[in-house]
């Protein structure tokens, strides 16, 4: 998910299960653990393009990232608070300071953040924050490494979209009642808890809305004499009803839109299966190989005239602009002489943007409310 998303549930948690312990800092700080497993985009400065494919979305999204990485810098927090009281209480470090006692618990008393108590909370918060990171992930079309570095699969449950305005609204609500109950700790906690339940259940939902259109596309391609290979199905922007659904067949793939509010007749953009020996030239280069296992093999190539050989673009199928169907996002391409040898590539690509913003997003809006 975008990264605004990720910081707003990272924080969501904090208010949540934390505040009471933490106060407000716990919002900021969950915030803070929420962005920290993307740090890993920064590895693309040293490990390059295609290294950024294997180490983006790697350990640092890995199931045991959280619980071991976690207590750690929860640790590192609660000291930097201690050391913080200690200056503050004693700037002539003559004596040491008494922390974490007094009328800490009076109901007008702002918790302190460097109690002997919070120490557990603020292992708690960074914990918690860190491991909804990846399975919030999980629920989009790329997916996430769960079990990096000791497997490499790519573990992805075709729920959200990476941008999804409702799933983030309710949690910037639920921070927004926060911020305004600063007397009222309880409402803050409650408003916390029922938005992680609610976008939970989001996901979910979204889950059975790509089900659904899986199941309704197979239904409209039954009576067909071709031989369908799969049916996969896709979130699109903003939205969780419209779907993008490919068809994949021996000879070519068909892709479409349906709404799972209003299904209609698909209609489908054809694209022919291209092969030969510099499409198998590509696949079988490293960074080829490397590509097809990120895409989970959704790959379509497309082969055009170039000086030297034909030109290959492998591009990855799951996502695409809804109004340039027959397209995805991004893909690799590489130059192929007639002899097979790969003489320039393979590099990485990626389709422009569309100019015309408003027929993108008219684009968006038919495909989940069809006119």
């Amino acid at each position: 998910m975008d990264t605004v998303t990720q910081a707003a549930l990272g924080a969501t948690v904090g208010q949540g299960f934390f505040a009471r312990k933490l106060g407000r800092k716990a919002n900021w700080w969950g915030a803070l653990g929420g962005l920290t497993p993307d740090f890993d985009v920064f590895l693309g400065v040293f490990v390059g393009q295609w290294g950024e494919l294997v180490w983006h979305r790697g350990p640092t999204h890995a199931l045991w990232f959280g619980p071991v990485v976690g207590p750690l810098l929860g640790w590192l927090t609660w000291r930097y608070y201690r050391r913080k009281a200690r200056r503050r209480a004693h700037p002539d470090r003559q004596a040491p300071p008494e922390i974490g006692v007094g009328p800490q618990s009076a109901a007008h008393q702002p918790p302190d953040p460097a109690a002997d108590g919070a120490l557990p909370a603020w292992m708690g918060l960074w914990t918690l924050a860190l491991l909804t990171h990846p399975l919030l992930d999980t629920f989009t079309t790329y997916g996430t490494q769960l079990l990096a570095p000791f497997a490499d699969t790519r573990f992805s449950v075709n729920g959200v979209s990476i941008i999804d305005p409702f799933y983030t609204f309710v949690l910037a609500a639920a921070l927004l009642v926060g911020w305004a109950s600063r007397r009222r700790p309880g409402r803050a906690l409650w408003a916390g808890r029922i938005a992680l339940l609610v976008t939970t259940a989001y996901l979910g939902y979204g889950y059975l809305q790509n089900e659904r259109a899986r199941t309704l596309a197979i239904e409209q391609v039954a009576d067909r004499q071709a031989t369908l290979e799969r049916m996969d199905a896709y979130p699109t922007f903003f939205q969780p009803w419209g779907r993008r659904v490919v068809a994949w067949y021996p000879d070519a793939v068909e892709v479409g839109t349906i709404s799972t509010l209003d299904p209609r007749t698909i209609e489908w953009t054809r694209i022919p299966r291209t092969g030969g020996p510099a499409v198998d030239a590509v696949l079988a280069h490293e960074n080829g190989r490397l590509f097809r296992w990120f895409a989970n093999d959704r790959l379509v190539a497309f082969t055009a005239p170039a000086e030297g050989g034909p030109r290959v673009d492998l591009e990855d199928f799951r996502l695409a602009y809804p109004d340039r169907p027959g397209h995805a996002l991004w893909g690799i391409r590489a130059v192929v002489d007639d002899s097979g040898q790969i003489i320039e590539g393979p590099t990485r690509f990626r389709h422009p943007r569309p100019e015309n913003l408003e027929a993108g997003l008219e684009a968006v809006w038919d495909g989940a409310f069809p006119p």
